[in-house]
C-alpha cells in the first residue's frame, strides 16, 4: 500500500507540474480572461488553490498515518500513538492492557473501522463539493456576463436611430454601443473557462 500511495502522490505532482507549464505557456490568454471579471475569477482561482491544498494535505496525511501504523508494535506502550493527533490518537484509546500486552477491545474494532471509513468519506465528499463549487462559480460568472450582454444589447438597440443624411454617425454609434455587450460575453466565457478548467484540475 505504501508503494501505491507514493505512486499516486507522484502522479499528482507530475500532473500539477504539467498544469503549471501549460499555464505559463498560455499565460497571456489566461491573464486577459482573468482580468475581464476579477471578482468571480479571483474566487474561482482561490477555490482551486484551496482545493488543491486540501487534497494534497489529505493524501500526505494518509501516507503519514500508514507509515506510523506500519511501524507500530501493538505490544509496546500505546503512548506512541497517543502522542499523535486525530485518527491515530483515537485508536490509542481503543487499546487495552492484559498481562503486560496490549490489544484492541474486541467490541470497539468495528467502531474504529467505521470511524476510519467516515473520515475518508468526509474528505472525499469535501473534494467533490469543491469540484462542484468551481463549476457553479463558472456558471455564475457565465449568467452574470449574459445578463450584462442582454441589458447592453437592449440599450444599444433602443438608442439607435438612422436617416439617409447621417449613416456614418449611425455606424459609429453602433460600434461604440457594441463594446458593452462584448465585455459581457468576455465575462461569461472567461468565467466558464476558468471554472471548468479548475474543476478538471481538481
Amino acid at each position: 500500500m505504501q508503494e501505491s500511495i507514493n505512486k499516486y502522490l507522484l502522479r499528482v505532482l507530475i500532473f500539477l507540474v504539467l498544469v503549471i507549464l501549460v499555464t505559463i505557456y498560455v499565460y497571456p490568454v489566461i491573464q486577459s480572461a482573468f482580468l475581464s471579471n476579477i471578482y468571480i475569477n479571483s474566487t474561482i482561482v482561490l477555490s482551486l488553490l484551496f482545493g488543491l491544498g486540501f487534497c494534497l494535505y489529505n493524501i500526505s496525511e494518509i501516507k503519514n498515518n500508514y507509515e506510523i501504523l506500519a511501524s507500530f508494535n501493538i505490544h509496546k506502550s500505546p503512548q506512541y500513538l497517543s502522542n499523535k493527533k486525530g485518527l491515530l490518537k483515537n485508536i490509542s484509546y481503543e487499546l487495552t492492557e492484559k498481562d503486560g500486552r496490549y490489544k484492541f477491545k474486541s467490541s470497539r474494532v468495528d467502531k474504529i473501522l467505521e470511524f476510519i471509513d467516515t473520515s475518508l468519506s468526509s474528505a472525499r465528499d469535501t473534494s467533490r463539493y469543491l469540484v462542484g463549487l468551481l463549476i457553479f462559480l463558472g456558471l455564475l460568472g457565465t449568467f452574470w456576463g449574459l445578463l450584462k450582454t442582454i441589458g447592453s444589447v437592449g440599450n444599444v438597440i433602443g438608442g439607435l436611430g438612422i436617416d439617409d443624411a447621417n449613416v456614418a454617425s449611425f455606424f459609429n454609434s453602433l460600434k461604440d454601443g457594441l463594446t458593452a455587450p462584448l465585455e459581457g460575453m468576455s465575462i461569461a466565457f472567461s468565467s466558464s473557462l476558468l471554472g471548468l478548467a479548475g474543476s478538471l484540475i481538481l
